[in-house]
């Protein structure tokens, strides 16, 4: 029971920092998205969204040059979006460095001889197809409102579609390779 545990901590590690990497995948492509269509379909509010007197003034200190609390408040909006996705994509590639390295030293914590051959590969496809029907769903609802921000969630869905593909695609190579 202790080696099962064991290899699904290992697992678990190595699919938590793949889903940190399509976070920040998804950071790049969001940063994209702003430049070529613009910052606020990515990172500006709703139409329901009023900042009070005392935010609107934060977010002027943080965004000098803005010409709005709108437009201040969409600029450092899309910063944080950008950036912390970024973020945690790079802190997911380090976590797959050291697992690599790791696995050198301890194989027995990545062995899966305890688990299904297709484990792995089947939790990414479910976690990662789960995520990209949420995403892409309210993503394209908020675009078909005309929403700012629809590309918030867009473009995390697009990625999270792309590692659905892929791990299903790894899931057929497996599973054909294993009969």
């Amino acid at each position: 029971m202790r080696e099962l545990l064991r290899q699904m901590f290992g697992r678990f590690v190595v699919l938590g920092a793949v889903g940190l990497v399509a976070i920040g995948m998804s950071g790049v492509l969001a940063a994209a998205a702003g430049t070529a269509v613009g910052k606020s379909w990515v990172a500006g509010d709703p139409p329901s969204v009023r900042y009070s007197a005392a935010r609107c003034a934060d977010f002027l200190e943080y965004e000098p040059h803005a010409r709005s609390c709108e437009f201040a408040a969409t600029e450092h909006h899309f910063v944080e979006v950008v950036d912390y996705r970024i973020a945690a994509g790079l802190v997911g590639a380090f976590t797959l460095g050291a697992c690599v390295l790791l696995s050198r030293r301890r194989p027995s914590l990545f062995r899966s001889d305890r688990l299904p051959v297709a484990f792995d590969a089947t939790v990414a496809a479910i976690l990662f197809g789960a995520a990209a029907a949420w995403l892409l769903g309210y993503g394209l609802d908020q675009q078909r409102l005309g929403y700012d921000g629809a590309g918030l969630y867009l473009s995390g869905g697009v990625v999270a579609l792309a590692a659905t593909a892929l791990a299903g695609s790894r899931f057929v190579r497996i599973t054909s390779a294993a009969r």
